[in-house]
């Protein structure tokens, strides 16, 4: 009676075990399909947030001087290769922009204020993608186009302003920059844009020569320095750091 005892306990403990063998073999398989599902992810979503320096090249304004703006925004980076090592990228940002002006006196304007919704797409490839946290090479267009915009005359401490200026509403610029990953999702970001589009009109001299007198949100007669006809020309110039997350 012992012995049968004994034999029973022997072949429950070899089923016991020879099951546990079979659980083991089952997740395995289960874990190293979780490790391949991380490592062949192929696209990125996150936000962003940008300091930039601004300012408009061409002869419509003279004495212009950086304006320094912030930005936010979301990105998504799409792997186009397993090893990541190329992707497409783009975003959608707010950037707030424009140029300041040389010192002012007591009757010329000290900054114009540009608010922007961009869109800018780029193709970047790893510069060494041997390195754990690669930096990557960026190069895209990006469109851009305003829905706001101001002008700041120096009057008293702060200044009073117009808004609603007659720019032209949007704009294209080539693009380029790199992005250092930093890790945990981190990543650092530098471009340089250079607008296309003159955004100057001659609407600015019209408003400054024949002034509506109903409107003084288009009259330019008191503003100073006298505005240029649309012979001339503005263009955006931005160069931008951002955090990405």
């Amino acid at each position: 009676m012992c012995k049968i005892k004994i034999y029973s306990l022997l072949l429950l403990f070899i089923s016991i075990n020879g099951y546990a063998q079979i659980d083991g073999e089952i997740e395995t398989p289960l874990q190293q399909q979780n490790v391949d599902t991380e490592e062949n992810t192929k696209t990125k979503l996150g936000i962003k947030f940008t300091m930039g320096g601004h300012t408009f090249r061409g002869d419509a304004f003279d004495n212009e001087k950086p304006k320094y703006g912030f930005g936010i925004g979301i990105y998504n980076i799409v792997h186009l290769n397993k090893k990541k090592t190329q992707n497409f990228h783009w975003e959608f940002n707010f950037t707030f922009k424009g140029s300041k002006f040389a010192t002012p006196n007591d009757t010329s304007f000290s900054r114009i204020s540009l608010s922007y919704i961009e869109l800018p797409v780029y193709y970047s490839i790893a510069l060494n993608p041997k390195n754990k946290k690669p930096i990557h090479l960026l190069t895209g267009m990006q469109f851009s186009y305003m829905f706001r915009n101001s002008i700041n005359k120096s009057y008293g401490k702060w200044g009073t302003v117009k808004s609603d200026l007659p720019f032209l509403r949007h704009d294209f610029a080539p693009a380029i920059g790199i992005r250092k990953e930093l890790g945990s999702g981190i990543s650092l970001q530098f471009t340089g844009k250079l607008g296309l589009v003159n955004i100057y009109t001659n609407t600015f001299k019209e408003r400054t020569d024949n002034p509506d007198p109903d409107e003084q949100n288009y009259d330019y007669s008191d503003i100073y320095p006298r505005f240029k006809d649309g012979t001339h020309k503005a263009k955006n110039v931005s160069f931008e750091l951002s955090l990405f997350f």
